[in-house]
């Protein structure tokens, strides 16, 4: 008698129809408890604050290697940066260098949201250098910057009012070094680390 007749039927390998919906189930429990504990607007500064960091250091690294000046533009109103390879150190972007636009990732811009000053200086964005009437951030060919300066950012329902200032992140440049460290603000405070 083979063990495929039809008093011993062979068991496949697999889940019933109700196995696979029980599990759909728990997991749609699990997500609905798990959603709203998920803050995406956090998650959207902190990316849009890491590509900042990064062009800066990308920048300041770019200077040092091509022996010439590196300018970051900032536009504030259409929540953009502009990274110029200013080759002949003018400041001004020039037939054959470089010059990339960068967007602030969606959700996010450059402001405080509520948070208070990490230092004395006014503004999203706090160096005096203006380039095109835009604050600009020059990195010369040892990586030191134009100055020391901040630059705020947070998201978009927090700079519509005070809420949610731990929206906020900021970069603060050193100007001996061009460093870049960054800032979250918490519980009233500033704390180094984002």
């Amino acid at each position: 008698m083979s063990i495929d007749s039809p008093q011993h039927p062979r068991r496949t390998a697999g889940f019933t129809l109700i196995e696979i919906l029980l599990v759909l189930a728990v997991v749609g429990i699990l997500v609905s408890v798990a959603m709203p504990r998920i803050n995406l607007d956090r998650f959207r500064i902190d990316s849009g604050v890491h590509t900042v960091a990064s062009a800066i250091a990308a920048s300041r690294s770019q200077a040092i290697l091509q022996q010439h000046d590196m300018v970051l533009i900032f536009d504030e109103a259409n929540r953009e940066f502009r990274v110029l390879t200013d080759a002949n150190n003018n400041g001004v972007a020039d037939s054959g260098e470089s010059l990339r636009t960068v967007d602030l990732e969606d959700g996010v811009t450059y402001g405080r949201g509520g948070a208070k000053k990490l230092t004395s200086d006014d503004g999203n964005v706090t160096f005096e250098l203006k380039i095109g009437g835009l604050p600009a951030l020059r990195f010369h060919r040892n990586g030191s910057a134009s100055e020391e300066g901040v630059i705020y950012i947070t998201s978009m329902r927090a700079a519509q009012g005070s809420s949610f200032p731990e929206d906020t992140r900021a970069l603060k440049i050193e100007r001996s070094t061009g460093r870049v460290t960054c800032y979250t603000y918490r519980t009233l405070s500033w704390e180094e680390g984002c």
